[in-house]
């Protein structure tokens, strides 16, 4: 139980700078906020603050910021509506934007404390392949099927790179540098399936590493977590991977569960992913999310012309109906597999 509870506070601390960053760029845009609000459903807590209702509501499946004349018309000059197009442009471009901020900020905090995996091999899991085929502890991996290793990610991408084309049990060279001399294995590797693929079974050694470079590795993890994130969606419109494997609230809820008990680190880690996700899922220009009135405010900035606002709340209610069925069907399935 304790172990849910501090996910699902996690999972409404990334919602709350979601909505933090929109909220105080519209405030610094003279923008009326009406309600920041953290979850959804029927309020738990309430404070009044100046011109600003603050709650806290039952269900931690999202947030918002309600400004006015957003989604209805408003006549207050201080409206978003009334905005001009720069205002309504960053004030809702803050919110992803501050997930993303975030995100560099985890990383940063986690390369700092755990370092980064060099080319070593620091240890087997219990199943390697690469032990029962004569790798020690300590080995550096200079080069496989003839590619040259630098870092302990490259394995991985060399790996599905040589396999992609070849038959999976084919013969792989592997150059390692041991006890001040280089030493070359020829080996085959099978496929583990519930691994998903070629599967070495080594974790790195990993190298600490200092104040500016671990800034840098923030920025390179978020990067990273960015890219695979488009990877992904790619696979998905092109049906390489079924719309089932993905999770809603209850699904990282629960990873983020089991990512607790493995750690400060692994959960701060995954913290940062999460974050990362839902900054680029907002960016997205889908109706109801953050993308979609990035691209009207765009629009407006550009040809000075609003975009009709009936259209507007016409294509945010269906896309929010879509969001919202998807997100439930997904749950269903999350609730499903918890047992």
């Amino acid at each position: 139980m304790t172990k849910i509870i501090i996910a699902i506070i996690m999972f409404l601390f990334l919602i709350l700078i979601h909505e933090f960053g929109h909220f105080i760029i519209a405030k610094a845009s003279g923008i009326k906020v009406n309600e920041f609000a953290v979850g959804m459903g029927p309020a738990i807590l309430k404070k009044v603050k100046g011109e600003t209702l603050y709650t806290l509501r039952l269900i931690p499946i999202g947030g918002y910021c309600a400004m006015e004349g957003e989604d209805e018309e408003s006549s207050d000059p201080r409206s978003y509506d009334m905005a001009d197009a720069k205002s309504k442009f960053f004030t809702i471009l803050a919110g992803p934007m501050m997930n993303l901020i975030l995100a560099v900020v985890i990383f940063f905090i986690v390369s700092l404390n755990t370092g980064v995996a060099t080319n070593v091999i620091g240890n087997f899991t219990d199943d390697s392949s690469a032990r029962m085929a004569g790798l020690e502890v300590g080995d550096e991996i200079l080069s496989l099927g003839g590619e040259k290793i630098e870092k302990f990610s490259d394995i991985s991408q060399v790996l599905n790179a040589y396999y992609k084309d070849k038959d999976i049990t084919k013969t792989i060279e592997l150059e390692v540098y041991r006890e001040s001399s280089k030493e070359k294995l020829n080996f085959d590797l099978s496929p583990k399936k519930e691994k998903g693929g070629v599967y070495l079974g080594i974790e790195a050694k990993l190298r600490g590493v200092g104040f500016f470079e671990a800034i840098k590795l923030g920025f390179v993890e978020t990067y990273k977590n960015i890219a695979l994130i488009f990877i992904i969606l790619g696979k998905l419109f092109t049906g390489k991977i079924a719309f089932s494997a993905l999770s809603g609230p209850v699904g990282v809820v629960k990873e983020l569960g089991n990512q607790a008990q493995n750690g400060l680190m692994s959960l701060l880690y995954f913290l940062g992913y999460i974050s990362v996700n839902l900054g680029v899922f907002n960016l997205l220009p889908i109706p109801a999310l953050d993308g979609s009135k990035i691209v009207s405010a765009l629009y407006e900035l550009f040809t000075g012309k609003k975009v009709n606002k009936k259209f507007e709340e016409k294509i945010t209610l269906a896309g929010f109906v879509v969001l919202i069925s998807l997100i439930i069907l997904i749950s269903i399935k999350d609730i499903i597999n918890l047992f």
